[in-house]
Order: structure tokens, then sequence, then C-alpha cells
């Protein structure tokens, strides 16, 4: 029930979630978003009721949902329609890191295929509102060996989700990046330079940013130079930390919720002056609900 609290107005001003105001609705009051990852698509089967009330429960109103195509349709449009009815919106979530890769990039199109095939056979609460990629070439051996030819294939990739997304589709597009991609130049495609960064956020319609630490001053930090690029391109982001078990030092896990809450609380504070900032993203579903 921390984030219940968290959201009710002790942290975020402008969030009043508890009241019902899906994730559109509150971008369009100028209220926050608070989402999250949920990359085992199993819960939203047997155990589809209870996850909507612990979604509920922590505040969210916003769920990136990792697309298997093994599962069937009805299995999704069952529970998209009852998040909707909670007032929860569903992103569809797909990527690997390969997926920039010529001889992987198909698998890309198949699942933008699949998800607009998908929603045109669905009703309209059961739709998914968007496609969130979480593509991170940069861990591929390919990325050591010559980083300049893999952000090559990134930008053609991105550029490639972009179009194809919204040739016939309303969806919005968004994507997950890290913290420190200002640390790479790349051309503007009108002549001059940029960052990597400004370059991408510039082609989404949101984006949300890496920031894996713990500390609130360490995080704002971290995305300052991302947010002034998002303000001036009039692009949401969403600021994300992590709750994983990944073993390494900025994350939340074995930390505790409450320190989460107060260190995304200072994390507002410093934030919110920026046009750009609309919520937080917490990474992931089933480590964050086995926090104490």
């Amino acid at each position: 029930m921390l984030l219940n609290c968290f959201l009710a107005g002790q942290v975020f001003m402008g969030f009043s979630l508890l009241g019902g105001t899906s994730a559109q609705a509150a971008e369009a009051e100028g209220q926050r978003v608070l989402s999250t990852w949920m990359w085992n698509p199993y819960v939203i089967g047997q155990e589809a009721d209870s996850t909507l009330q612990q979604l509920t429960n922590k505040g969210i109103n916003r769920v990136y949902l990792f697309v298997d195509s093994s599962y069937p349709a009805p299995y999704y449009s069952a529970f998209i329609r009852k998040a909707n009815a909670q007032h929860i919106e569903v992103q569809a979530l797909g990527g690997a890191p390969n997926w920039v890769l010529p001889e992987h990039n198909k698998k890309l199109y198949e699942f933008i295929d699949w998800v607009k095939s998908y929603n045109r056979s669905a009703l309209p609460e059961e739709r998914f509102a968007g496609i969130h990629l979480d593509v991170e070439p940069y861990v591929l051996p390919e990325w050591r060996k010559d980083s300049d030819t893999v952000i090559g294939l990134w930008k053609d990739t991105v550029s490639g989700f972009v179009e194809e997304v919204k040739s016939d589709s309303t969806l919005t597009v968004g994507m997950d990046m890290p913290v420190w991609l200002d640390s790479f130049q790349v051309g503007d495609g009108q002549g001059g330079r940029t960052t990597l960064s400004d370059w991408l956020i510039r082609r989404m319609d949101e984006v949300t940013l890496m920031a894996y630490f713990n500390k609130a001053q360490d995080i704002a930090a971290s995305v300052q130079t991302e947010l002034a690029a998002a303000d001036q391109a009039g692009v949401p982001v969403l600021v994300a930390v992590d709750t994983v078990d990944s073993g390494e030092p900025g994350t939340f896990y074995g930390k505790g919720e409450a320190l989460m809450v107060q260190e995304l609380a200072a994390l507002q504070e410093k934030l919110i002056i920026h046009p750009s900032f609309k919520g937080i993203s917490i990474h992931e579903w089933d480590s964050w609900i086995k926090m104490n």
C-alpha cells in the first residue's frame, strides 16, 4: 500500500490515480503516469484478477505487457478489457538486443504485425494503446567491436519501427533508453550533429529513461541532458528505476519499498521543473511486488 499513499498526494504533485484515471487521461490532465514492465505474461491468465488488484493497489495506470505470440489473442483481450475497466492502460512490450542486426531485424516487424493484427480483430476496450520497444544493442559483442556500425543499425531499426507502426495505426510508439547515450554524436539528418539520445527522443511519441540509481540526486543528475532535449522536442519522458536483483549497485533490490518511495518523492521535487517529465516507471513487476 506504500505506493498508494505515494500516489495519493504524499509524493507526486498532480497524481490523483486513486480516483481512477487512465494514463492517457492523466497525461491530458497534467497528472503523472506510473508504469511498470510486465515481462511474464503468464500472470494475466489464471492470476489476472489478483494481478489487477495488486496493480490498482500500487497506483499503476500503465503496464508494458510483454507479448508472447504463442499465447492466443483471447488471453490478452480478457486482461486488457479488465485493465481498462480499472483505468490501467496496456501497451505491447517487445524487443531483444539482436533485433538491430540484419539477420534478426524481421522479428521486429513480425512483432509489430502481430500487435496491429491483434488490435484490428479486438474490441476497442481490448486493444493495446501503444507499442513499447526494448532494444538494447549495447550489450551485443558487435557493439564492443564496432559501436559506430551498431549505432547505425540501431537508428535504422528505430526509424523502421516508427514508420511501420505509424503507416496504418495510431498506436503510441515508445522505447527504453539508457541515460548515457548523450556521450555519442550522430548526424542529425540536417547536415549537423547531435547526441544519440536527442536523435532517438525526437523520433518517439515518448521515451522511458532507464536511470538505474537508488538515490534521488543521482537519478536526477543522470537524466538532465535527456530531459532538456525532450523539453525542447516536446516529447514526454518517464524516468525509470530498477528493483531487480541485478548485482548492480543502483538497484532498489534489497533496499525496501519505503526507501524507494522516499527517494522517488525527492526525485519528483527535482524533476517537476521539466515540462517533459511525465512520471515514473518501475522495473519490473515481478521483482517490485516482492519488495518489503
